[in-house]
């Protein structure tokens, strides 16, 4: 047990990593090296928009119910323990499920639903332990045959799930349970970042029915109507003493960004998470409301589909990266509030290749590769819509500069419903949302050879080989080495466009509280936290 602890066996604090790593000094992710860091323009703003949030002057209140109004949704929605389909998708997520790992507002990720647990030298035998008296919302009392029966099924193909813990590579014959409380997971091969995989495995009942859902988390189902209204009430015995603090949680849908910026103020909802930017305005000032700005690593790719033309020729997505004026992209479509990037995400984590160079626009390289490529006079649809966050304002700024190098981007802007439903993930070119996460973990969910969410469908046999072996190295050195050659494969042929990371801004009510600013910029998603004044 001596062994399991030196590998950070009981916490995976990314300032022990780094120490270990011989690293110590560097800016870190949630430190205030990082946070002041992030920070965007935009100037001094009225007395209602902070980067804190002020103490309640008192001990949380039980009572109330507490309306979260979220972007997009559609009638393909579900209450599913097994996929996010949308962001809609992901506040019911929360609501009902938990995980025995979890990140906390630094993206430190920390047992949760786990009393403690233990990991060999080799990084492919992860001990766990669950806490005691933690129950399911129909009042049974969970155990690790249930989070065996978890990860089955999520692994699973006839359930098909999105989540990422296929990639784990987990051994399911030789994984097993020693005793109620405690699961010895057998890994195919060492994973160092098992702990962040397994943040999206819910723990779920055996014999869980997707359409009748139960889980550990605050809140039970009570009402669901795809697209529109989700509601929850309380989770009676919720292992959390004395949370949740509201008797219900309701998830209203907005198609419109407008409609529910319009619906924060007139008091019909009490939060709107990741407010569209270009509306920031109508809140700017407004009694009985507070705006949230959370530096965060948020970032916003367009999606470049790899295998199809025109993108299949890499010198067409060598050109669209650098047609991008990024620093009027940032004023544009962030009004200054991000961190200008270079196609590379999660520039939080130690091992993200900062050497590579920053990517300038060059419009004369970006026509001579698409002359090259055959491409001129090229005409390409970007079907986008109002997801929130900078999105559509993101896409329309893109197509207006394509134009200057000879590019013809038609905007086919889709409501929410349409782009999260049955052709989402198959567009030729599109956008998509994504809160930081640590860099393989990200190739996992985006790019990688694993990845069931590879919208570029980007695949590279020199970028797998080194995924697997970034993914089993425990000498933190050595793994960035390894990082470093994936990104710099990702800098010259990949299918992801990012031009920066943005803040973001939660709108709510001042009779919300139990607020805490998150650098992934999820505070409003913890609802076990959240209560009324």
């Amino acid at each position: 047990m001596d062994q399991a602890n030196e590998v950070g066996a009981m916490d995976l604090n990314r300032r022990e990593l780094l120490r270990r790593g011989g690293l110590t000094g560097l800016a870190l992710v949630g430190g205030a090296a990082v946070l002041s860091a992030c920070g965007g323009g935009g100037g001094t703003g009225p007395s209602n928009f902070a980067t804190t949030v002020a103490p309640p002057s008192g001990p949380p209140k039980r009572g109330g119910t507490m309306i979260h109004g979220t972007a997009g949704g559609s009638t393909a929605d579900s209450l599913t323990a097994y996929n996010i389909n949308s962001g809609a998708d992901f506040s019911r997520w929360r609501a009902q499920y938990e995980t025995l790992w979890a990140p906390n507002e630094n993206y430190e990720i920390k047992p949760f639903l786990l009393e403690s647990y233990d990991v060999n030298p080799g990084l492919d035998v992860w001990t766990l332990r669950l806490k005691k008296g933690i129950e399911f919302s129909d009042g049974r009392t969970a155990t690790m045959h249930d989070m065996l029966f978890s990860i089955q099924q999520l692994m699973s193909p006839e359930v098909g799930s999105a989540l990422g813990i296929v990639s784990a590579g987990i051994d399911l014959a030789n994984t097993t349970v020693l005793d109620d409380l405690t699961l010895r997971v057998k890994l195919k091969s060492g994973l160092v970042n098992f702990p962040e995989i397994m943040c999206f495995a819910a723990l779920v009942p055996r014999g869980y029915d997707p359409e009748k859902p139960i889980g550990t988390g605050p809140y039970k189902i009570s009402e669901f109507t795809p697209g529109s209204l989700t509601q929850f009430v309380r989770h009676p015995n919720y292992w959390q003493n004395g949370k949740p603090y509201c008797d219900e949680l309701h998830i209203v849908e907005f198609q419109d960004e407008s409609s529910r910026v319009n619906a924060l103020l007139d008091g019909q909802i009490l939060a709107a998470d990741s407010m569209e930017f270009a509306l920031l305005d109508l809140v700017r000032g407004k009694p009985g409301v507070n705006v949230l700005q959370q530096k965060t690593n948020s970032w916003i790719p367009l999606q470049m589909r790899c295998d199809k033309p025109p993108f299949d020729d890499v010198r067409v997505r060598q050109a669209f990266r650098l047609l991008i004026d990024r620093p009027a992209m940032n004023e544009g479509a962030f009004q200054g509030h991000a961190v200008l990037a270079k196609d590379l995400y999660s520039q939080n984590d130690p091992i993200f290749a900062a050497a590579l160079p920053d990517r300038v626009r060059d419009l004369d390289k970006a026509k001579f590769l698409l002359k090259q490529a055959g491409a001129e006079n090229l005409q390409v649809t970007l079907t986008t819509g109002d997801l929130g966050t900078g999105v559509l304002s993101m896409s329309q700024l893109f197509a207006a500069q394509a134009k200057q190098a000879g590019v013809d981007v038609v905007i086919d802007k889709l409501d929410s419903a349409s782009f999260y439903g049955p052709n989402y993930g198959t567009y030729l070119f599109s956008p998509n949302v994504s809160a930081p996460a640590d860099y393989l973990r990200t190739v996992q969910s985006f790019d990688g050879p694993d990845s069931q969410q590879n919208f570029t469908f980007f695949h590279d046999d020199a970028f797998s080989s080194l995924y697997f072996q970034a993914v089993k190295e425990q000498d933190f050195g050595k793994r960035k080495e390894l990082a470093f050659a994936m990104q710099q494969i990702q800098y010259d042929t990949g299918g992801l466009i990012i031009t920066g990371f943005y803040d973001a801004f939660d709108g709510y009510s001042t009779k919300l509280n139990g607020l805490v600013p998150n650098v992934s910029g999820l505070g409003i998603y913890n609802y076990a936290d959240l209560w009324l004044s």
